[in-house]
């Protein structure tokens, strides 16, 4: 975890600056700014990765063929 400490001298800069209305706001946005600029950018292939925390189960069950898929029952 990461403390920022900042005093009223900064906060009051940062308001007139960014012409916000409150701190928090003008907190709020850097922040999440800061979040989307550092955030790393997944690929296509980092979707198909797996969990590691995933049970085995989990992972086999995701290879067992499920042989009800695709047949209809008409009644």
């Amino acid at each position: 975890m990461t403390i920022i400490e900042l005093d009223d001298k900064l906060i009051n800069k940062i308001l007139q600056i960014g012409h916000y209305q409150s701190a928090q706001k003008a907190i709020d946005t850097i922040l999440s700014e800061y979040i989307q600029t550092h955030k790393k950018q997944t690929t296509p292939f980092d979707r198909l990765c797996f969990d590691l925390d995933m049970a085995d189960e989990e992972i086999d069950s995701l290879f067992i063929r499920d042989k009800d898929t695709g047949r209809t029952l008409d009644l």
